[in-house]
């Protein structure tokens, strides 16, 4: 979930796009109703490098881009790398997956799912690997067509995420575990990769 800050409009509608949990079991876990009318494939942005070079930043060591999520409920995105530039989104979803993009050296530039840019603390990330899911359809119990369905999901479901085949991932959310069509996730795409010789961030 994000909401935007400001002083002089309100935007309900984007304020509830990320706080939907999304997953219901066949006896159901049902998300908040606002974000699920809400959210439709449509509003998913792939990742797109766009210029942006695979490097090994100089700060971390770490590939870039590369995966990350939201470690807290709550998470202020700013628009520059320091407590002194204004906060544009507020995420309230932990587990939410972003791209690392760019660092410096508290801070990381990250682009989260409907292609929005915002500069986050780095203790405000972890490494674990999630997804959020794009489409409404079924987590099933093995990764076959013909498998039955082990629980439903809407759009905007935020769920952990194993290491994905080319057609099924493996995936846990809410205490459930079963496998979903990697296309309707968002964060289980293979990202450009750096190698060891290629320059940093500076």
């Amino acid at each position: 979930m994000r909401k935007i800050h400001s002083t002089s409009i309100k935007k309900r509608s984007v304020a509830q796009i990320f706080g939907a949990l999304g997953i219901f079991a066949l006896a159901a876990i049902a998300p908040a109703a606002e974000a699920q009318d809400q959210l439709t494939p449509g509003s998913f942005r792939a990742y797109a490098a766009e210029g942006i070079e695979p490097r090994l930043s100089d700060f971390s060591g770490l590939p870039v881009p590369r995966y990350a999520s939201l470690r807290f409920d709550e998470v202020n995105g700013r628009s520059g790398p320091s407590l002194d530039y204004p906060v544009k989104w507020t995420y309230e979803r932990a587990g939410l997956p972003v791209v690392v993009i760019r660092e410096s050296n508290e801070w990381r530039k990250v682009r989260d799912p409907m292609g929005d840019e915002v500069w986050v603390n780095a203790s405000q990330l972890a490494e674990q690997r999630t997804a959020i899911t794009t489409h409404a359809g079924a987590m099933v119990e093995t990764p076959a067509p013909e498998s039955l369905p082990a629980a439903r999901f809407s759009p905007g479901t935020v769920v952990s995420l194993g290491d994905c085949g080319t057609v099924w991932c493996p995936v846990t959310a809410q205490g459930h575990k079963g496998w979903i069509l990697r296309e309707h996730l968002w964060g289980a795409d293979t990202l450009p990769q750096a190698t060891a010789t290629t320059p940093g961030n500076r």
